[in-house]
């Protein structure tokens, strides 16, 4: 049911970055949630990508940036407002967006050259974003407090950066950087949002489209989304409107309707009994208008989307629900503001950092990686795996 599309852009998104170091050995945490601090993983990227070739062979007497992309550490690729990005912060949220995005990609049918541009496009953003939030901190006065650098000091020292700088060739002023995001994040955050009032909630929840629903699903596709038989999908279209007829003279429709969803649903109701909470953009397009021109309570006609049949039953706002985006308000008003002050930013790409290949780059950086660590490591120790920062 979810929108395809508005995951990928979502898995894409310059949120992504607040918790490159704020997660396990599994991977960077794709919700984008700020978290602590934690140290890069020289493992990060050293299992290739599925459309890497084998016939990568690294040559380690090069740095890892000079193999991947044909640049020095220091090389500006970015500016942002005048703030210089070094290559070694840009090809490090590059590299780890590619190695987020190499967990989704195959459920899509895709690979990181059908994403490079925007993947790239992406990038750009997501380093413009943190480069303005510390300009922004720095107007309004709230730069990381001694505790938190007490905290990025502590990181620091235990992120072991003399073994992991080589994998990525980031110098200790850029993994302060990354190590210093969440700080930033979270003291503009404080600094230019407040919690809102019951009214501004409400107007929060009426801007993002925010609804609730339960629905009935007939399915017309397979489990790979290919067509059924006409008369497979026939039959479907009968069964629709059967199940719609005893929902419109039900006494009890809500209660007919969890027995009716429950018996006849191919969306797996038992594990989603109590319905979808959605806002604007999360559902194929029918499902959504529909759910949305529904009142509290209201049943649709038959829908039809790219996955089926579907009749929709529209249920009232929970006070859970509305606790969920009174947590989302501050964040959803700042990613407002920084949208806002990326439109008024200066951000100057270099040629270097449009001449990137996105999917070479991260290929070849998984084969020195790789190697580097096939060198490295004793004899004895067990391979190295891929994952996410540690």
């Amino acid at each position: 049911m979810k929108n395809w599309k508005r995951l990928l852009a979502l898995l894409l998104s310059g949120a992504m970055a607040l918790s490159l170091f704020a997660c396990g050995s599994g991977g960077a945490n794709p919700s984008g949630e700020p978290g602590a601090s934690g140290s890069p993983d020289p493992a990060a990227s050293a299992e290739p990508s599925p459309s890497a070739t084998p016939a990568i062979v690294a040559d380690l007497s090069q740095g890892a940036l000079e193999f991947s992309a044909g640049v020095q550490p220091g090389d500006v690729l970015l500016t942002v407002n005048g703030a210089e990005i070094p290559a070694d912060l840009f090809l490090y949220l590059l590299g780890m967006n590619c190695v987020n995005m190499q967990s989704y990609l195959p459920y899509f049918g895709m690979t990181l050259a059908d994403v490079a541009d925007t993947m790239l496009d992406e990038t750009v953003s997501l380093a413009a974003y943190h480069a303005l939030l510390r300009q922004k901190a720095g107007e309004l006065g709230c730069p990381p407090t001694d505790a938190q650098n007490g905290e990025i000091d502590k990181s620091m020292e235990e992120a072991d950066l003399e073994t992991t700088a080589a994998y990525w060739q980031l110098s200790n002023d850029s993994a302060r950087y990354i190590m210093s995001m969440n700080a930033y994040y979270n003291n503009v955050l404080e600094a230019a949002t407040q919690e809102p009032s019951e009214e501004e909630l409400n107007a929060y929840l009426a801007e993002q489209k925010v609804y609730r629903v339960k629905h009935i699903l007939l399915k017309t596709v397979d489990d790979s989304r290919q067509p059924l038989a006409d008369d497979v999908v026939a039959e479907k279209r009968a069964q629709a409107e059967d199940l719609l007829a005893q929902l419109q003279t039900a006494v009890d429709l809500p209660a007919k309707f969890d027995e009716l969803m429950m018996a006849h649903s191919e969306d797996n109701p038992q594990n989603n009994p109590d319905g979808y909470l959605a806002k604007s953009g999360d559902m194929v397009a029918p499902f959504e208008e529909a759910s949305l021109a529904l009142e509290e309570g209201g049943l649709s006609d038959i829908v039809e989307s790219e996955f089926g049949y579907h009749i929709i039953l529209r249920l009232p706002l929970t006070d859970e629900d509305k606790a969920q985006y009174r947590e989302e308000y501050r964040p959803g008003v700042l990613e407002n503001l920084v949208s806002q002050w990326q439109k008024e930013a200066e951000v100057v790409r270099s040629k270097a950092l449009d001449g990137i290949d996105v999917a070479d780059f991260y290929n070849r950086l998984s084969a020195y990686q790789a190697a580097l660590a096939e060198k490295l490591a004793p004899a004895e120790s067990a391979p190295v795996e891929s994952g996410g920062v540690g």
